[in-house]
């Protein structure tokens, strides 16, 4: 295994770079702040929730069946 953490310390320094440039140019051209994010869905927060405890305890059906609740859920909801 090699240490690339000198390579990842460049990439990271350069993806904040682009961020911050990315935030300047859109406070120059805007003279509205950016919408905050919207709030995060209960019921997909839940749904979530109950589909990961199942695969931490390897009950596969309930997970299907939470993968499938969330696909209803997105076409219902969102």
């Amino acid at each position: 295994m090699t240490d690339n953490t000198g390579e990842n310390d460049a990439l990271r320094a350069k993806v904040a770079d682009a961020n911050q440039q990315s935030r300047q140019r859109l406070a120059s051209t805007s003279r509205n702040p950016p919408e905050p994010p919207a709030r995060r869905c209960d019921e997909c927060w839940d749904i979530k929730r109950r589909r990961a405890a199942a695969l931490r305890v390897d009950d596969r059906q309930e997970a299907a069946r939470m993968t499938a609740a969330m696909g209803v859920h997105q076409r219902r909801a969102h």
